[in-house]
């Protein structure tokens, strides 16, 4: 068995490393590939599989191009470190509706909005 080299800081992504969203479109009856991470990059085909594959070369040659035309690359989400903060700017009605409803449930209000948030990201997928 053959392990490859763990990627080292700043090298440049692999294909699999971005975030490939299949969809059926069922108007013209084929499988839709984008990559969100990558402007303009997707793809499409008779199966998934074969939008998956068609969506790799997409990637590919979207890499290949940037570094052709000194572009900057995109750093993969896969690759990111995340430290669980982030600031959340709201109106001050919504804050007061969320403290007092994290009172009722004998929550602190970082609790609730992330058990809301955790709820709603279920129902979207």
């Amino acid at each position: 068995m053959v392990k490859k080299a763990p990627k080292k800081k700043g090298s440049l992504p692999e294909p699999l490393e971005y975030q490939i969203n299949i969809a059926f479109d069922p108007r013209d009856k084929i499988y839709v590939s984008k990559v969100p991470e990558l402007e303009n990059c997707h793809s499409h085909g008779a199966t998934p599989e074969e939008a998956l594959s068609n969506v790799q070369e997409a990637i590919e040659l979207w890499l290949e191009t940037a570094r052709a035309n000194k572009m900057p690359i995109p750093e993969p989400v896969s690759r990111k470190k995340f430290s669980g903060k982030f600031v959340l700017r709201t109106s001050a009605e919504l804050h007061a509706q969320l403290v007092q409803a994290a009172l009722i449930h004998g929550k602190s209000m970082n609790e609730l909005v992330v058990e809301i948030l955790q709820e709603k990201i279920k129902e979207v997928g």
